[in-house]
């Protein structure tokens, strides 16, 4: 089964957040490299509400998690906008409810391919833009370990053209 999320935002740029299940055609080495067996067929636990941005983001948390697990097996990476440009998220363990609050915005001024994008069938996550609005706009991978994401890649971002 295939399912994509893409959410953006236009102001002169765009920021996109981009959910992929199993079944896309272009998978990234990353996403390989950190596969996980997708197992996990239950209904998600309740979020719990122990991270501020689980305590002021609970209605849209809540929704992402009622839609199904989206990342490494049993979890959803809930993405939400914080203004032009810029976006947020957490993971939360569908089997607990714990969420975990990735610590930094990602933003982009300037560049087009930006955003967030993960699978369900990978611990990885990808990460375009600048972290805090800040001037560091890089390429970024990152690999849950179950309790949060650890840099394991970074270099300097780069416009595609489509």
């Amino acid at each position: 089964m295939f399912r994509t999320l893409r959410v953006c935002f236009t102001l002169g740029f765009v920021v996109c957040a981009s959910a992929q299940d199993t079944g896309t055609a272009a998978v990234d080495p990353m996403y390989v490299r950190y596969s996980v067996k997708v197992s996990f067929r239950g209904t998600p636990a309740l979020p719990k509400h122990n991270t501020p941005s689980s305590r002021t983001f609970k209605t849209v948390i809540r929704k992402e998690v009622a839609a199904g697990a989206n990342f490494a097996d049993h979890y959803t990476l809930a993405s939400w906008g914080c203004g032009s440009g810029c976006m947020a998220f957490s993971i939360v363990n569908d089997l607990d409810g714990t969420v975990y609050d990735f610590p930094y915005t990602v933003s982009s001024f300037g560049i087009w391919d930006s955003g967030v994008a993960w699978r369900r069938d990978s611990n990885a996550v990808h990460v375009v833009g600048s972290l805090n609005e800040g001037n560091n706009l890089a390429d970024r991978w990152y690999v849950w370990d179950g309790k949060k994401l650890n840099k394991v890649s970074e270099k300097p971002a780069v416009h595609e053209d489509p």
